[in-house]
């Protein structure tokens, strides 16, 4: 009687999990729910002013800022100056630009402060920084995920800037349980029937917000000082002024 070759056996097995791996890791909608928010961040503070960009992830920046300067870890999206995973920015003028823009950096350093303090250097005098960073959302980009940011850490960060325009979550709270549950897909193997339904859920969470009337920052005082506009936000987002 023939029998399968041990070797023949094993090629076989490897090759079923990878289909099942492929099967579990597959989506069936293209795009990250989350990239929307920063669109219209972009969008809200288009401007034709020297721009210098620290990190981008998502959005095609170059159209809201078309006068602008890349800095990255890499050159993989050809960086105009590449600088080491600390984001120390030594080598820029101080005072040389009039916006800048941070988006899915400030919790990748573990010095946030170091690197607020030195984008504020490179601002021009009333210069503008447009910022965003990790609020709820998944780890990430590990092991470089040090922090999550809340409005109060923010207003620490930028104690020393002159105004903060403009202080938001990115996203309504059920909006964001759908970017996380598009998170757990993104970043899971899930049992490949289950992910068209999660994947399902996940898009058509956000339309549970219409319901949500008034947002606090505690469970136990609902008074007027604690009124906020979101209260689990996937990102906080500012403009800060220099």
């Amino acid at each position: 009687m023939e029998t399968t070759s041990p070797e023949l056996s094993g090629k076989e097995q490897r090759a079923k999990r990878t289909r099942w791996q492929k099967l579990s890791r597959k989506n069936y909608f293209g795009g990250k729910l989350s990239t929307k928010n920063l669109v219209r961040l972009c969008q809200e503070n288009a401007s034709n002013s020297r721009t210098i960009i620290v990190h981008t992830e998502d959005v095609d920046y170059t159209e809201f800022f078309p006068n602008s300067f890349l800095v990255s870890k890499s050159d993989r999206k050809n960086a105009d100056l590449v600088v080491d995973t600390h984001y120390h920015l030594d080598a820029i003028e101080s005072e040389s630009y009039d916006i800048v823009l941070c988006t899915g950096l400030l919790e990748h350093v573990p010095d946030p402060q170091r690197l607020i303090d030195d984008m504020r250097r490179i601002l021009k005098p009333n210069g503008k920084l447009i910022i965003s960073a990790s609020a709820v959302f998944s780890f990430h980009e590990g092991p470089e995920n040090y922090f999550h940011f809340t409005p109060f850490s923010f207003k620490l960060l930028f104690k020393d800037w002159s105004k903060i325009e403009d202080l938001r979550g990115s996203s309504m709270p059920f909006e964001t349980i759908g970017i996380l549950m598009q998170r757990i897909l993104l970043q899971c193997d899930v049992f490949p029937l289950a992910r068209p339904f999660i994947e399902l859920m996940a898009r058509s969470a956000r339309f549970f917000d219409v319901f949500v009337t008034q947002q606090y920052d505690t469970t136990w005082k609902y008074t007027d000082d604690h009124k906020i506009d979101s209260m689990m936000p996937s990102n906080i987002q500012a403009v800060v002024r220099k």
